[in-house]
């Protein structure tokens, strides 16, 4: 169900592993792999998202349609800038544009044996139990029998609704943020200027640009979209430069068009969901958005619908029967997942704050990561991109680090951070000795890991 880039690739998978898949999507343009208005331009590719593309040996042509960034270059009011590289060891995340990945995805899944793509056909309800799908053609209703049912619809998954009439809870939120897609054309002067995501942090108001290999940047502005002094809903097109001229100064003389742009182009609002269920007897199962559709802040939402196929597909090769395979899928991603949801939400902070001069707290952090060389002290967001680690894992360890940090000041005080090396090193081994790490046992730290997802302009 759903013939978006989740769903090619997990039927990628599924056909490699059974054979016959049948992919049905609604939208015809999805044949095309056109541009869902509705959606960002631009994602991302990290590790995890990797690791399947080199699964189902597409890595190589996917590269070739990508550009490497190294970090995200912040432009503040003053006019300076400043540079924070992703990972300390020169890693890179890779920024492409969704149709172009979209449309080798559905290229490739066509071509895969065992699989066929149905386009045009819209789902009206799903039977758990047949399974079955009762569908509309061209306004003609008939019901398509099946051997199991794959959750890939999205946000407004017609899987996720039939799950929730047999008793699941779902929760599905629109944020109060908002955003509308703006092109910027290229700047020479731009430190880092195709290596880099280059963003405005101006507060409520947010403008972020990845650059695209045919050149320019693909630009969003994020505003609310109906509160504060500055919103989409009260926001006309001919006002639209004065915005720019006021929070983003250096920005007006790249765009092009600034006021059509603004009125042609949709405003997209962001919606995160989530399913206390994902699975049901061995029939059916929700994989990507359809489960849990997160903000863009961190730029996982993609990568980690990929990494669901990857462990279904893992749970169904290690057990005996799909009962079994689904209720491990379930129990390793649903607990994983609900974490990057709300570390994504999270990092909407460090962007609309920009830089900023590090605490105490922060400043021993850095230097644990850098003195105490192990995966459990590498920086949160690194560690999301770059390593294989579960979700659980790295949020468990960041929560443990910080709760470190801040003994290490009550400890020693802040003249730790003026001592040698050693003695900071020293100092955090006796302290690690001793200090456990569980994940619900940890000071929150500022990660929202519990109860519903904040507001992100609170």
């Amino acid at each position: 169900m759903g013939g978006g880039m989740v769903g090619c690739v997990a039927a990628m998978y599924l056909a490699r592993r059974f054979g016959r898949v049948e992919v049905l999507e609604r939208d015809t343009a999805v044949k095309r792999a056109e541009v869902h208005t509705a959606r960002s331009l631009t994602v991302i590719l990290s590790a995890r998202g990797w690791r399947v593309l080199d699964d189902l040996g597409l890595a190589e042509r996917v590269r070739a349609l990508c550009l490497p960034l190294g970090g995200r270059l912040a432009h503040r009011p003053d006019g300076s800038q400043q540079y924070t590289a992703y990972g300390r060891h020169g890693q890179r995340i890779w920024s492409v544009r969704r149709d172009r990945l979209h449309r080798l995805l559905v290229s490739a899944t066509a071509a895969t044996s065992g699989v066929r793509m149905h386009h045009g056909i819209r789902v009206q309800a799903v039977d758990l139990d047949g399974p079955s799908v009762t569908v509309d053609e061209n306004g003609r209703m008939r019901r398509i029998p099946c051997a199991r049912v794959i959750g890939c619809d999205g946000v407004h998954s017609v899987v996720r609704s039939a799950l929730v009439a047999a008793g699941a809870r779902q929760t599905v939120r629109q944020l109060s943020l908002g955003y509308k897609e703006i092109d910027v054309s290229d700047a020479e002067e731009w430190r880092h200027p195709r290596t880099a995501f280059h963003y405005w942090p101006r507060g409520q108001a947010l403008f972020g640009a990845f650059p695209d290999i045919e050149g320019g940047y693909n630009g969003s502005l994020f505003l609310p979209l109906s509160d504060g002094p500055d919103n989409f809903a009260g926001l006309t097109s001919p006002a639209v430069p004065m915005l720019f001229a006021e929070r983003f100064s250096d920005l007006t003389a790249r765009i092009a068009g600034l006021e059509e742009q603004f009125r042609d182009r949709p405003t997209s609002a962001i919606t995160t969901t989530g399913c206390d269920r994902w699975h049901h007897s061995d029939t059916t199962v929700l994989l990507g958005d359809a489960c849990h559709a997160m903000t863009p802040f961190m730029g996982h939402g993609m990568n980690c619908g990929f990494e669901d196929a990857r462990v279904l597909d893992e749970c169904l090769a290690a057990a005996g029967d799909w009962a079994s395979a689904l209720k491990a899928y379930e129990r390793r991603r649903r607990p994983d997942v609900e974490l990057i949801v709300r570390i994504s939400h999270d990092h909407y902070r460090t962007l609309s704050r920009g830089p900023h001069r590090a605490d105490r707290t922060e400043a021993v952090l850095d230097r644990l990561s850098r003195l105490l060389p192990e995966p459990r002290f590498d920086p949160l967001y690194e560690r999301c991109a770059f390593s294989h680690d579960s979700y659980a894992t790295v949020l468990s360890d960041a929560r443990a680090a910080r709760h470190l940090a801040d003994s290490l000041l009550a400890a020693h005080g802040p003249r730790l951070l003026e001592g040698p090396d050693e003695t900071f090193r020293a100092a955090a081994r006796a302290l690690t000795a001793v200090q456990p790490h569980p994940l619900q046992s940890v000071p929150d730290g500022g990660i929202h890991a519990r109860g519903a997802l904040p507001n992100p302009l609170d």
